[in-house]
């Protein structure tokens, strides 16, 4: 038994294994095009993935403005520092994840 390289994740897995057990990405019996469209649904997949809780961020940060723009709490209340950290929390988490989305499309 020897180790290899997965294809997809580049990660260490059992050359007698059918699947990486980290990526879940079909190694044996596959032709290289189907080892090619797999890689191709498994990049996607973690795009929609990071698209997915790029949105949630964004989602977040809008709501805590729209909290803070209606509500006006005090400037030293629980309140307004609730609405300036959830504001904060979600734009550095969609700006983290564009970057993660970038560096996913300069892979290829």
């Amino acid at each position: 038994m020897a180790l290899i390289e997965c294809p997809s994740c580049n990660k260490r897995m059992s050359d007698k294994a059918d699947t990486c057990p980290h990526c879940d990405f079909r190694v044996a019996g596959a032709t290289p095009e189907q080892r090619n469209r797999e890689l191709e649904r498994l990049l996607q997949a973690k795009k929609d993935k990071i698209l997915g809780q790029s949105m949630l961020a964004l989602l977040i940060a809008i709501a805590a403005f729209t909290y803070f723009f209606i509500q006006q709490p005090h400037p030293e209340s629980w309140q307004s520092s609730a609405a300036y950290g959830a504001m904060i929390v979600g734009l550095v988490w969609f700006v983290l994840n564009r970057v993660r989305l970038l560096f996913l499309k300069r892979k290829r």
